[in-house]
């Protein structure tokens, strides 16, 4: 089945936050309750369900930092100051790991980006020893070598087409 984002509405906050990543995985993304609680007070914020069909999977969340009016986000390129989008938040319960989601999600990520206007994608990652780095740079995005908050800046460059 292929994945689909949704707006979140009012009848997918409870699933959302019922919906939860592995144990060994509770220090690499925060949940979905603290997610959509920040949404609000995160300006440019963008957060969708992640759905197959009628069941939810996960949760990604995106920043357009020209939406961005207090100018206050740090979306900047540590290498050469070009603004980028911000992929905040991408969560697949635990149930539904291992199917491509994840994957599925990145890409609509990436068109997002371009939608946007912005040929560079931002995220971060855990430091930890079993972070999901390598499933980030499985799919393009590099380390820039920043740490921001204790956690490792990620980016990758995006072409109109797909990611390079």
């Amino acid at each position: 089945m292929t994945l689909q984002r949704r707006p979140v509405i009012r009848a997918h906050v409870l699933p959302l936050i019922a919906l939860h990543v592995r144990p060994d995985q509770l220090d690499l993304v925060s949940n979905n309750a603290k997610t959509l609680a920040e949404a609000a007070y995160e300006p440019g914020s963008h957060v969708w369900g992640l759905w197959v069909a009628d069941t939810l999977v996960g949760l990604m969340a995106m920043i357009n930092p020209a939406q961005d009016t207090a100018d206050d986000y740090p979306l900047i390129d540590p290498r050469d100051g070009t603004p980028a989008a911000y992929l905040w938040r991408l969560m697949v319960g635990a149930d539904f790991q291992g199917r491509g989601y994840g994957a599925a999600a990145l890409q609509m990520a990436f068109a997002q980006t371009r939608d946007w206007g912005f040929s560079r994608l931002f995220a971060h990652v855990s430091h930890a020893p079993h972070s999901n780095l390598p499933f980030y740079q499985h799919h393009g995005f590099a380390n820039t070598g920043v740490v921001q908050d204790g956690e490792l800046v990620i980016a990758i460059d995006l072409h109109p087409t797909g990611p390079t």
